[in-house]
């Protein structure tokens, strides 16, 4: 039979999360015409915000992807489908079987697949006769192969897939306006999935980020990767907010922090990431520092929610103290 493959399908590796993905496949599709940053907004994606208390690299991907990737979608219109679970369970394999089934279909059809393949990455063609998918994983334009039998075998014992169905139009001044009303949830509210106790989540994300370095428990090298995709999705919103200013003029003042945020990040960034740091815990000036531009970016970022509350306040009272409900 020979390969099968979705032509033209191109990851790029930016924040190094799922919108990297789900840009690929939306954009391939021709449902998504707006650049990462807007989908990074719009699906709310970015406006997520949350850290290991010791600041280690799963903190970008901490979430229930299950119920948070099917809203992303739903937010913009898109259905879709998706399974999870762990490698270590009696059966795994029948999942495993079943997954590459829905993976091969849906790439028959002409879209490709959102998986987890340590990151988030795209399938975008298979070969029976090899018994191969064809993955884009954004590192280099090549696709590389993952055997069905080592399908959702990674690093961590997690396996993910999600397909992106079909779509329907909604009205983009709707999805603008539900992105803002979701970003206050985000920001003040915890994830119920996971322990406060080894997470923060929204404005407490700061806190927790501020008090690791002051304490020193947290994970050197791990901590420059959480600081870098946080920047990348920091810049995200910065844009998108930006650029719905000339439709919707009154989110400019939340625009304004935002950009500032953004800005903000991109320091803490290089300074973390300076490659003459290495890769060990920081020193006490760069600990400083990078304090200082956390506790400035936690106050431009309240001050763009108090802003989105004010112009959204009737929109966010009516849903009885549980905005993340629509």
């Amino acid at each position: 039979m020979g390969a099968v493959i979705v032509p033209g399908v191109q990851l790029a590796n930016e924040s190094e999360s799922y919108i990297d993905a789900m840009h690929a496949v939306l954009s391939h599709k021709g449902w998504m015409a707006h650049p990462k940053p807007m989908l990074s907004g719009m699906t709310v994606t970015g406006f997520r915000f949350t850290v290991n208390r010791r600041l280690t690299a799963e903190s970008v991907t901490a979430y229930n992807w299950i119920a948070e990737n099917f809203l992303a979608a739903d937010f913009i219109g898109v259905s879709s489908s998706q399974n999870a679970g762990f490698t270590f369970d009696a059966t795994f394999p029948l999942y495993q079987r079943q997954a590459v089934s829905d993976i091969k279909a849906t790439i028959g059809r002409g879209t490709a697949a959102i998986i987890w393949k340590d990151q988030f990455v795209v399938a975008a063609g298979y070969d029976d006769d090899d018994e191969v998918l064809y993955i884009a994983d954004g590192k280099s334009s090549e696709y590389v192969t993952v055997p069905y039998g080592q399908f959702g075998r990674n690093d961590s014992p997690y396996w993910y897939y999600q397909l992106l169905e079909d779509r329907i139009e909604i009205e983009e001044s709707a999805i603008f306006q539900e992105s803002f009303v979701q970003a206050v949830y985000k920001w003040e509210s915890h994830d119920l999935m996971l322990p406060e106790a080894e997470y923060a989540c929204g404005r407490r994300a700061y806190d927790a980020i501020v008090e690791a370095l002051r304490s020193g428990d947290y994970d050197g090298g791990e901590s420059r990767h959480v600081f870098r995709c946080y920047a990348a999705a920091k810049r995200d919103i910065g844009e998108y907010a930006r650029r719905l200013e000339p439709v919707w003029p009154e989110i400019g003042k939340a625009a304004a922090h935002y950009s500032r945020v953004s800005g903000l990040f991109r320091r803490i960034a290089d300074r973390a990431c300076d490659p003459d740091a290495g890769s060990g815990p920081y020193e006490p000036e760069t600990v400083r520092e990078l304090i200082g531009l956390f506790r400035e970016a936690q106050s431009e970022e309240e001050r763009a929610i108090g802003e989105i509350r004010a112009l959204l306040n009737e929109t966010i009272d009516n849903r009885f103290h549980d905005i993340g409900l629509r």
